[in-house]
């Protein structure tokens, strides 16, 4: 009874290894398709585009000579500045 018991697991074993194997393979298959067509694509002169959320807009800060000279200093945009002052 413990020798079936220990085929059968060795048996489930094998199978869930084997599918996993499978599933790796087509994955892997998958990914390298979508490379080699990106490789192609580039190769043909067309850049990629972006994606609008790894895009970050941001505009610089302009700040007064004396603000910039501090390196110790807070970074505040010039408007911000003035209207302190």
């Amino acid at each position: 009874m413990i020798a079936m018991l220990i085929t059968a697991l060795i048996a489930i074993t094998a199978v869930a290894t084997g599918l996993s194997l499978i599933d790796s393979w087509l994955r892997g298959r998958g990914a390298y398709r979508v490379l080699r067509r990106e490789q192609a694509l580039l190769k043909a002169g067309f850049v990629p585009q972006v994606h609008a959320h790894e895009v970050r807009l941001r505009k610089p800060a302009r700040r007064t000579l004396a603000a910039a000279s501090r390196p110790y200093a807070r970074r505040v945009p010039l408007a911000s500045i003035q209207t302190a002052a």
